[in-house]
């Protein structure tokens, strides 16, 4: 009863929480504006403390589920109040305004002097306020630590209302200690700063200990200083049952177990101001959202102060979102620049200017100018000029490749007009859909990119996309698990296991289902609060961070707009020096930040990174050459294509895309192209693939209409570009452009819901209403509906099919120069460093082990000598492997040793350590794989020689610095001797441990008389076994795949590794469930089955899979005494 009050009336000042006799009164009455109460029928409060999951570790509630909560609760409006964040803003009011529910944008702000406030905009004015704040307190504060100084509160007070905060407000922790005083001034303060009428006190009643009198406190408080008090409710959780939900994650967060009984908060950054910190954990479960009953009810004492929270949500405007940004003025006559330069780029690029290429471009430079999408393309334009005069390759991608004008200003490489592609797709004509400029520059280069745009237009107008990091399977495994007390072991035993699409809500399940799961020794009454809280925390936003490629330009500040911040990964942008080297973030991701900005993407591919450094390797012995100057027209690349030679070809070197292309018998880009697409989701899986390559090569097939071979003549009569979709809509249907793109992207991203079902009746009438009769309606609808996944546009497959072609002519002339390129930008395309080099090695090349003496920080092509005639010299036949690629070894130490002339940099591993001054780790680590080989052959006695030559080092010169150190005049150490050196095994075990590669033979290598002997061959010679014929292979099982299947069974897909290269194996569901175990955990297995012939590329299907014990990871076993698994080699 002390929280309900007593008998004799109710009032809200003096005995409030415990009753008494009176009158009713209004605390701070005089002050507000509006309504004096909620009309009969209306809701009764309105929620005014709202956090969402964008609170990052403080809320398990989305952003969009507020709305609906405070709906459901009877809540006439709602505010969201993140710290330090409007990141939910536009999805928060979107859903308000579907359901009814007033929106009030706010933010939380921890003040430097202590405690939180909560601000929410009044109009759009205050808007602009709020977000130049929170983004003063960001980029004023180490990233990661925002905080509010009372000059920043100052400087960005204008139109907004102000909540003291609650339990963690200033004024609660002053008077919580009795200093009535202090919490005066305090609210002074903040009336001086807001005005007394925009200022509310916030009660809570969630039944903590001190709650009481802290609440008496503040009702005095109020009355005395004719303030307003509203009751606000903190929402963290949706519910009381989901308390356990919302306090895992404050625990995950804050790096605690919930066995600790208060939990920990956050330290601030040492250079900021220190106060005492609170708990981050709720010490109960009351901080849901309460319906109206239940606030009336905690209220019924106080039934003002529910009436307050509707006069303090009337002060707030209904829509103080901001508008729509625009471009900065890049020429002042932008339509003309525009269509000149157009004009200037066809002349270049086409020897003739038919009338129908002069047509084509006419009616697109026609559309962009009228929808006044000028500015957007010449924006792109001028940041690929740039990006020309600095030698940076790239090349467009995406349905801008669809564009001739795009072609014309050297966006993309693909002719639009010559492959007759769709300008529709990339621009409707009622504008409904704004341009998507997509182009790809190399990885290295991209942040050169961004930080030209950001010279040319000012740090304030520019800034990357940010991108919301969500819980997955794994990551509630791994963070869930750690904040209930799990062992570090079982985490990381489950979360290892975790693939294949594994959703939250079906892990425990997995547990009985999946064999690497299910025999494993996982205890499941461990993990039960983990699988509980699962399906919860799913999609839970757990981080931001910087988006990979979506940069905003404005011409005004971005922060009137949209809060900006540090990015949570370290970039290059250029400062003053003062500020902390990252990128500066928007706090909206892609999704909201196309409302308001004009979104470009500077994207990378790291097959550019690799031309580049192909063209910048040849050019040392041919300085003509370009990698830009490759054609398409080479009937070698084909033959590449064709055979499936394609290991480390970007965009074309997955085990689908090279059988795709031996089945397709690729001839030409087109036939490249269909590759590309067809393989995708949305054309149907591996039935479309296959209808489709059999058609390509000749299998019969109609059309059920003269208009469908207009459209899917190119294809065969199967849907395989995305733009096909518009063009069926359109014709058929009666849709326009821009309403057949839309109605083809709600089909995709609607699809688990199977939008397409529910609009059928709709385009079966459409399709009728235009004169067409049921066979063909019904058809038109299967065609569309069936194409809801993930696809290709066709000018984006031609794009991918591009660089693939340039990239097989690079790697069948070039091989030692392409792959050293390509090591140097790992991680790029479907393959890690091992098989890379396993490849490479396969043609010819030869890799050469790190040396300290000649290894440069990359990979390096270097000349090589024939082991029978050293006098026989192989120009460019080797590449050597970079410094960068050893475990461990730092940046700078890495910087020293380069900075030291080639070839004779040291003279032994004591002059090493004097000159670069290695820590032991990184001395030991390059001993062991093989960097002093030319200086110390032995291994084992370099190790023994460590400790001397560090103190060899420390002796000449106690100082350590970053530059290279000049040694004085002191005798070298002896090498220890009479040490037996590590066996060629175990030198090949260290260095695929520090490498990630093997240097001279793959690992398998040393197993083969031992497999051979077993009646085992290796995975090229199965690769030649005639259909049907069985072998028992052993190797590496790598990239695993498990597609989805119509039966619902699992099939397995994976390349079998071994010194010969891949073997492509499949695995259907019955292996899968008796063998899965072997096939997920073991790093090496024994296969049992036969050769599969499948169009002109051999698989092998596994009957049995075992796991494979390699004698040289038994160190100390005699070969003749090792133990021989039976099972490894059953056969039958």
């Amino acid at each position: 009863s002390a929280q309900t009050g007593g008998s004799g009336g109710t009032r809200s000042v003096g005995s409030a929480q415990t009753g008494g006799s009176g009158g009713t009164r209004s605390v701070g009455s005089a002050q507000t504006r509006g309504t004096t109460c909620a009309p009969p029928g209306a809701a009764a409060f309105a929620a005014l403390h709202c956090l969402s999951g964008y609170a990052f570790g403080r809320s398990s509630i989305l952003a969009e589920e507020i709305p609906l909560l405070a709906a459901a609760a009877g809540a006439s409006a709602a505010c969201i109040a993140d710290p330090f964040s409007l990141v939910g803003a536009h999805e928060f009011v979107s859903a308000a305004r579907k359901v009814g529910v007033k929106p009030l944008v706010g933010a939380t702000f921890e003040l430097d002097t202590g405690g939180e406030i909560v601000l929410v905009a009044r109009s759009k004015q205050g808007y602009e306020s709020l977000s130049r704040l929170v983004t003063a307190c960001h980029l004023g504060e180490p990233r990661l630590h925002p905080l509010a100084t009372w000059h920043r509160l100052e400087a960005h007070s204008r139109d907004l209302l102000c909540l003291t905060g609650g339990d963690a407000g200033p004024l609660n922790a002053a008077l919580a200690k009795r200093k009535c005083e202090q919490a005066a001034r305090l609210l002074e303060r903040l009336t001086d700063l807001y005005g007394r009428a925009n200022v509310a006190i916030q009660i809570e009643r969630t039944y903590l200990p001190w709650e009481i009198a802290v609440n008496q406190r503040l009702l005095e408080l109020a009355e005395a200083t004719g303030t307003l008090a509203v009751a606000a409710h903190p929402v963290l959780h949706p519910r009381r049952e989901q308390f356990p939900v919302q306090d895992v994650l404050v625990c995950a967060q804050t790096l605690c177990t919930v066995d600790e009984v208060l939990g920990r908060k956050p330290r601030r950054h040492p250079d900021q101001p220190q106060v005492p910190e609170r708990p981050a954990r709720s010490l109960n479960a009351e901080r849901h959202m309460l319906t109206a009953a239940e606030m009336a009810e905690r209220f019924a004492d106080l039934p003002d102060l529910l009436a307050n929270t509707l006069r303090f949500a009337d002060r707030c405007d209904d829509d103080v979102l901001p508008a729509r940004t625009r471009l900065p003025t890049l020429y002042q006559d932008a339509e003309h620049v525009l269509t000149e330069a157009v004009w200037a780029g066809a002349h270049q690029r086409y020897p003739t200017l038919t009338p129908a290429l002069k047509r084509r471009i006419a009616h697109e430079l026609d559309r962009i100018v009228r929808l006044n999408f000028s500015g957007h393309f010449l924006v792109m334009w001028d940041a690929c000029r740039w990006a020309e005069e600095q030698d940076i390759h790239y090349s467009g991608r995406g349905s801008v490749v669809d564009s001739v004008v795009a072609y014309c200003l050297g966006f993309s490489r693909i002719d639009a007009f010559r492959h007759k592609l769709h300008f529709d797709r990339f621009l409707p004509e009622d504008g409904s859909k704004r341009p998507d400029i997509d182009i790809d520059f190399e990885a290295k280069r991209r942040d050169d990119v961004r930080n030209y745009l950001t010279r040319k237009y000012g740090q304030d107008h520019v800034a990357t996309v940010a991108a919301i990091g969500a819980y997955c399977s794994r990551g509630i495994i791994r963070e869930v698990g750690k904040a209930l007390g799990l062992p570090d072991e079982a985490i990381g035993f489950l979360a290892k296991r975790l693939h294949g699409g594994i959703s939250a809500d079906r892990l425990e399940e997995s547990l009985a289902t999946r064999p690497e799961l299910r025999d494993s020794a996982v205890c499941k009454e461990r993990f039960r609060w983990v699988f509980a809280l699962a399906e919860r925390l799913m999609d839970v936003p757990r981080n931001m961070r910087c988006h990979s490629s979506g940069v905003v330009v404005s011409s005004r500040p971005l922060c009137e707009t949209v809060p900006v911040m540090w990015s949570a990964a370290p970039g290059v942008e250029e400062d003053d020096g003062n500020a902390p080297n990252h990128l500066r973030i928007i706090q909206w991701d892609k999704r909201t930040a196309k409302h308001y900005f004009d979104k470009f993407d500077i994207l990378c591919l790291r097959g550019q990174d690799v031309l580049s450094g192909t063209e910048r390797r040849i050019r040392v012995q041919d300085a003509s050459f370009s990698a830009r100057d490759i054609g398409t027209d080479d009937p070698e690349m084909y033959r590449a294509m064709r055979s499936g030679e394609l290991i480390g070809i970007p965009q074309s070197a997955s085990p689908a895309m090279r059988q795709a292309h031996i089945r397709m018998r690729t001839q030409d880009l087109h036939d490249a192209s269909l590759v590309q697409a067809g393989i995708r989701p949305g054309v149907g899986g591996a039935v479309k693939i296959n209808e489709l390559i059999a058609r390509r090569r000749g299998k019969p097939y109609t059309f059920l209409h003269p208009d469908f071979e207009a459209i899917l003549g190119i294809t065969y009569g199967i849907i395989v570009f995305q733009e096909q979709v518009d063009q069926l809509l359109q014709t058929f249907c009666g849709y326009s452009s821009g309403e057949a793109e839309d109605l083809r992207d709600a089909i995709h991203k609607r699809r688990r819901e199977d939008y397409g079902r529910a609009i059928r009746e709709q385009l079966l009438a459409r399709v009728l209403a235009n004169g067409y009769d049921l066979a063909v309606a019904e058809h038109v609808y299967e065609l569309v509906a069936g194409f809801k996944g993930y696809g290709f546009a066709q000018g984006h497959a031609l794009a991918f099919a591009e660089i693939s072609l340039r990239s097989v002519h690079c790697q069948q002339q070039f091989p030692a120069e392409y792959f050293a390129s390509l090591l140097d930008a790992q991680p790029a395309g479907y393959y890690g460093p091992c098989t890379l080099v396993n490849e490479a090695r396969t043609r010819g090349v030869r890799i050469l082990p790190p040396d300290v003496c000649l290894s440069e920080d990359g990979f390096a092509v270097e000349d090589v000598r024939s082991d029978q005639d050293p006098q026989l010299v192989f120009p460019n036949g080797g590449i050597r492997v970079a410094l960068a690629q050893v475990e461990g070894l730092s940046a700078a130490t890495r910087s020293r040793i380069a900075a030291i002339p080639k070839p004779h940099r040291f003279g032994s591993l004591f002059d090493f350590a004097a000159q670069v001054r290695p820590d032991r780790d990184e001395l030991e680590n390059l001993v062991l794989c093989g960097a002093f080989d030319r200086l110390h052959p032995n291994r084992r006695a370099a190790l023994w020689a460590i400790p001397d030559a560090l103190r060899h080092a420390h002796a000449l010169s106690p100082q350590s610095g970053d530059q290279p150190v000049l040694p004085l005049t002191l005798p070298e150490p002896p090498m220890p001797t009479g040490i037996v050196d590590f066996t060629p095994e175990e030198k090949a075990l260290h260095e695929r441990r520090l490498l990630g590669l093997d240097v001279e033979r793959h690992l398998m290598a040393y197993e083969r008389d031992h497999v051979a002997s077993r009646g085992g061959i290796p995975g090229a010679a199965a690769k030649r076994l005639e259909h049907g014929r069985k072998a028992i292979v052993v190797g590496n099982p790598i990239r695993l795949r498990f597609p989805p299947t119509p039966s619902g069974k699992r099939v397995v897909f994976f390349d079998l590794e071994d010194e010969t290269g891949l073997l492509n194996v499949t695995c259907f569901d019955a292996v899968y469930q008796r063998d899965g175990h072997a096939i997920v955990c073991s790093p090496y297995v024994t296969l049992i089955g036969e050769a599969q012939d499948r169009d002109g590329h051999t698989a092998f299907l596994a009957s049995r899979v075992f796991p494979y014990h390699p004698r040289i990871l038994r160190p100390g076993e005699e070969a003749s005494s090792l133990p021989v698994v039976t099972r490894d080699f059953l056969v039958g």
